[in-house]
């Protein structure tokens, strides 16, 4: 395989894999939901047609005039707490064959209501006590006329109640209320449809999401469903619910302040108040709690508070509205989801309860969409809503994987940073003991080893030269070394450029003659100080390149082999600088000392015998005097190379002092001590250094000494092998003499 130019880099370099660190991109907010808030809106505009749609302009009306009875008798039986109100309605009837007319009042909250004319008494209907006669979801009280009358017609309106309530009486064709009293149906039936999907829906992502927001939003629902039966009266011909027919109107008006209640503590959780908006927040609790408050005095159901309530349930119900908008404009401003269509539907429904309220009061406001605008309004609030916490769900899942990228990349970082850990541990362990020669090998084979474990990599190579006086080439797996030679004595040049540069590149590989790319080869240059250089290869198959983390990953692992490899070698250094002897490089005095006391105390505990040799060199001063301390110098590191050589291993040699040496010897003594010495003596007596181009001759006398069995420490033998060297000089030098013989 040929690595390609390393300019090739550009495009593999950005290869990402599994392991990298991913990056992601947050769509601004609302950005995904337009269609459905489109969709929302679309529904919203076919219910709004369809309601008019339902008006039938072209049919004729007959002009009613309402006048109030003032001297009506009063029903029999009826509670004083009770209002009656009657109305004399004055119309006169076209005299049209076949056509049935019929005198239609929109649906309000009444106990009861009738006609009564000359002759004639219509069927009671009532608002919370609806009859068979009703039918499906009722959006008005229809009384058929008889079909005999025609011409001017008198009749008294009655009805009874919790408080006065205006009626608006309309007399039109029975085709035409019919018609209309299926335009209610459709329009309540939607309503309710809609949020019972919308409550089914919201269940369904509390039990997949777990989140509280779906459940406020059921339960809000759900109050929804029930207060607006209520409104439109429907709620009473359910069975199990017409209990709350016991509460009369004061069971709509908690029903209406429960539902501002939910509004206002779903905005709340919606908008999310945090502490800057306190006051806000309290604002709105204290509001809601007051309707909690109307709720619970609404359920004592005292009759003489039953007109009160009825009348001012506007105050806190448009209270909680204007509440609710302020909410929701802090939310757009805030950029809430579909806060801003919210604020919107909140303003039509707001206007339909305004509407639907003065026309309550004796204002009329004809047409069917005064009657369930705001309702429509309500539905479509409450399903952006829905849509507005479902698109919550892809913010959640965004930050949910945020977290998750989040504690990977911090589970990586961890990763990274254990495995830096003991790859530094390991250096300072391993390294320490070894000799110079071992140590670049044994620190980059710790940093392949590691890098091994974090990369998947094929082959990865470390190539140095000139590092620290060794060029060292490192392959794993071992099986490539021969082909990895081959390969970096065609590349050396430009390898040495690229480890020049300090930059770490990629470049593809590619098998001679092909054009196909087989592996990814990532150069990861050492930093050692020139004319040094190396290089950290590492090869992927394939065309996926290594990512950024993967590369400051290998470069931080071989930045910290090459810090420890140093601090070894400079420690190395300093320890021996502090044990050797700078002029001849064998140990100084100190650690001569050490070794002494060391090697004499095994001894002792051992048994064994050792032995001591003092060498001096013969008439050292005189060379000095003759040819300068320089030739002086030379001549005690040639005797010195000398004696080390001629020693064994196990042997102790240092330098003891100006051109004194000394040699210990465990486990020997009497005759193998003396057979040492006399080859120490015979290999310094070959020499022949020269010196100013004359060839010196150079002796040393030794002298001999073993430690005695009761002796623990070296000095009494250090004495006996010092009078040993003097008695040696005394005798001529160039000779060896052993203390037992000598001394007694």
């Amino acid at each position: 395989m040929k690595p390609r130019s390393a300019g090739a880099q550009g495009g593999h370099g950005r290869h990402r894999r599994g392991g990298g660190i991913l990056s992601s991109q947050r769509t601004a907010p609302g950005g995904r939901h337009e269609g459905l808030i489109a969709i929302c809106l679309v529904v919203l505009l076919g219910l709004v047609a369809a309601a008019v749609a339902g008006t039938l302009p072209d049919s004729p009306r007959v002009p009613v005039v309402a006048g109030t009875l003032a001297d009506a008798p009063r029903p029999a039986g009826l509670p004083a707490s009770r209002v009656h109100r009657a109305s004399l309605l004055r119309f006169e009837l076209p005299a049209t064959e076949g056509a049935r007319w019929v005198l239609r009042l929109e649906r309000e909250a009444v106990d009861a209501v009738w006609l009564q004319g000359p002759g004639w008494r219509s069927p009671v209907q009532g608002f919370f006590r609806p009859g068979e006669s009703a039918g499906v979801l009722p959006g008005s009280y229809l009384f058929e006329l008889p079909a005999t009358w025609s011409g001017p017609v008198e009749l008294e309106l009655h009805s009874t109640g919790d408080a006065h309530r205006a009626l608006h009486p309309q007399v039109m064709g029975a085709a035409q209320a019919m018609h209309l009293e299926q335009v209610g149906v459709a329009a309540s039936a939607t309503i309710y449809a809609s949020l019972f999907t919308i409550g089914l829906l919201a269940l369904a992502l509390y039990s997949a999401a777990r989140d509280r927001m779906f459940l406020a939003l059921f339960g809000f629902t759900a109050v929804a469903l029930l207060a607006l039966s209520a409104i439109n009266g429907h709620l009473y011909q359910v069975p199990g619910l017409r209990l709350f027919a016991f509460w009369r109107s004061q069971g709509l008006v908690a029903l209406v302040m429960l539902l501002c209640a939910a509004w206002l503590r779903m905005l709340l959780q919606y908008a999310g108040m945090d502490r800057e908006r306190v006051r806000l927040k309290g604002l709105v609790d204290g509001v809601s709690l007051g309707l909690v408050g109307l709720v619970a005095l609404c359920l004592l159901n005292v009759p003489q508070l039953a007109g009160v309530l009825a009348q001012v349930q506007v105050a806190p119900l448009g209270l909680a509205l204007v509440l609710g908008l302020a909410l929701l404009v802090d939310a757009a401003r805030r950029r809430t989801l579909m806060a801003l269509p919210l604020m919107v539907l909140a303003v039509l429904a707001l206007a339909g309860v305004v509407l639907l309220e003065l026309s309550m009061r004796g204002h009329y406001f004809e047409g069917v969409m005064v009657r369930y605008g705001y309702q429509l309004a309500i539905v479509a609030g409450v399903a952006i809503l829905a849509v507005g916490l479902v698109g919550r769900i892809a913010e959640y899942r965004q930050q949910r994987d945020r977290e998750l990228l989040a504690r990977a990349d911090t589970e990586r970082r961890m990763q990274r940073e254990a495995a830096r850990s003991e790859l530094v541990t390991e250096l300072q362990q391993r390294l320490r003991p070894l000799s110079p020669e071992d140590i670049p090998w044994a620190a980059f084979r710790l940093l392949v080893e590691r890098l091994g474990r974090l990369l998947p990599v094929e082959r990865c190579v470390v190539a140095t030269q000139g590092l620290h006086g060794q060029d060292v080439l490192l392959v794993e797996p071992v099986a490539d070394t021969d082909a990895v030679r081959a390969q970096l004595g065609r590349r050396q040049l430009a390898l040495r450029r690229q480890a020049a540069n300090g930059i770490t590149l990629q470049q593809p590989v590619t098998d001679p003659g092909q054009p196909s790319i087989v592996a990814i080869e990532a150069v990861v240059p050492l930093p050692i100080r020139a004319p040094a250089w190396g290089a950290l290869l590492l090869q992927r198959r394939g065309a996926d390149g290594f990512s950024t983390e993967e590369l400051s990953l290998a470069g931080d692992f071989a930045r910290q082999a090459l810090l420890h490899l140093d601090q070894a070698m400079a420690a190395v250094q300093l320890r021996r600088s502090a044990e050797l002897d700078a002029l001849t490089g064998s140990f100084n005095r100190r650690t001569i000392d050490h070794w002494l006391a060391r090697t004499f105390a095994e001894g002792a505990r051992a048994g064994q015998p050792d032995s001591v040799l003092f060498i001096d060199l013969d008439h050292f001063k005189s060379i000095n005097d003759r040819h300068g301390h320089a030739c002086g110098d030379a001549c005690l590191r040639e005797v010195a190379r000398a004696l080390r050589a001629a020693l064994e291993e196990g042997d102790l040699f240092g330098r003891y002092g100006g051109e004194e040496f000394i040699a210990i010897l465990p486990g020997r003594s009497g005759a193998a001590a003396r057979a040492v010495a006399e080859q120490l003596r015979m290999a310094v007596e070959g020499l022949r250094p020269e010196c100013d181009g004359q060839q010196l001759r150079l002796t040393v006398s030794v002298g001999v000494a073993t430690r005695l069995e009761h002796e623990e420490g070296p000095e009494a033998t250090l004495g006996r092998a010092d009078r040993a060297l003097y008695a040696a000089k005394a005798n001529g030098r160039n000779c060896v003499q052993v203390a037992p013989a000598v001394f007694r």
